[in-house]
């Protein structure tokens, strides 16, 4: 997938900013260690003097090799002390290593002569993140839900309270967020209007977000515009379609409000199989029922719903409760 200069940009001055942050740590272990054990830092005086004769050595007439031989004896005879020390005073061998965010390309964001996972993941955080930028998603949380609201008499044809009903749903969704991992099992959230499918997919997009994770979240009739729109545009450079199958949690607002078309279908379908095959969850909200879901999409649609983690909303529309209430 092909992303916009701005969005490397970006990626690179995140990479930056984590290797000042990574090299001001190191800094403040080798003060702790030298502080705590003044050997320390005496050998490593050694093995700074050991590099500069090292690069004497390099480019002065003759045959280096055995000078050179000798030199790295000396420093890796050094080293050893050094990690013997830390060990004897309580650190790790490895308290003075270099600290690296990822351990693959040893933050440089070049593995193998191609960009690294992490420098391509921040590259899709920051478009997913601007995608965001005028959505709800950092309003709800899962604080602010509120059980409340939820009546606590029996839902019809059923033994338990519609308020247990609601507060099994929330432990659901906070569990969902607290264990999150890829490959992962989405979520279908159902039930009429007013009844907190909207605030609680935000929440779980909120605490996924803080996990590291690229999460792009908005309405379905947003969502498949902005799709339709670039398929049709070819001079628009950005890809929301191959953006929406590689984020790592999509959240589908108000699925069943877009306007009924083969285009929007298709869009649909390769979404929820492409991101299945991926392990790559999405979380959809719909005021469809089940029925309703399957005269609109047909099988091959609601078989893959289906496979998601079902969710049933009840209760009264909070909306006019709140309403009424002031």
């Amino acid at each position: 997938m092909s992303y916009l200069q701005k969005y490397y940009v970006m990626a690179e001055n995140e990479l930056n900013e984590r290797k000042n942050r990574n090299s001001e740590l190191q800094r403040a272990n080798i003060a702790l260690a030298e502080e705590k054990i003044p050997k320390i830092k005496e050998l490593r005086r050694q093995l700074s003097a050991g590099g500069a004769r090292l690069a004497s050595v390099l480019v002065s007439k003759g045959d280096p090799k055995a000078a050179v031989q000798d030199i790295a004896k000396e420093n890796m005879s050094v080293q050893r002390e050094i990690k013997a020390l830390l060990v004897k005073g309580g650190f790790k061998e490895s308290f003075l290593d270099p600290i690296y965010s990822c351990e693959k390309c040893k933050d440089t964001g070049i593995l193998n002569g191609k960009r690294c996972t992490c420098f391509m993941s921040d590259v899709e955080k920051f478009q997913c993140l601007e995608l965001n930028a005028s959505s709800a998603l950092n309003l709800c949380s899962f604080d602010t839900f509120d059980l409340s609201y939820y009546p606590n008499k029996a839902e019809k044809n059923g033994d338990k309270t519609i308020r247990e009903i609601m507060n099994e749903v929330f432990s659901f969704c906070r569990q969902y967020t607290e264990n999150f991992h890829l490959p992962v099992n989405g979520i279908l959230m159902n039930g009429g209007t007013g009844l907190g499918k909207t605030h609680l997919s935000l929440a779980v997009g909120n605490e996924i977000i803080k996990k590291g994770y690229s999460v792009i979240y908005g309405s379905a009739p947003d969502l498949f515009r902005k799709v339709e729109k670039e398929h049709f545009d070819k001079s628009i450079d950005t890809d929301t379609m191959q953006l929406l199958q590689d984020c790592d949690l999509l959240i589908i607002d108000d699925l069943g409000a877009e306007f009924e078309s083969k285009f929007y279908l298709s869009v649909l379908y390769d979404l929820l199989n492409t991101r299945m095959n991926m392990g790559k969850p999405i979380v959809a909200n719909t005021n469809f029922t089940l029925s309703e879901l399957q005269n609109r999409y047909g099988g091959r649609i609601v078989s893959r719903l289906l496979t998601m983690e079902n969710l049933f909303f009840c209760g009264d529309d909070i909306r006019i409760i709140k309403k009424f209430a002031k």
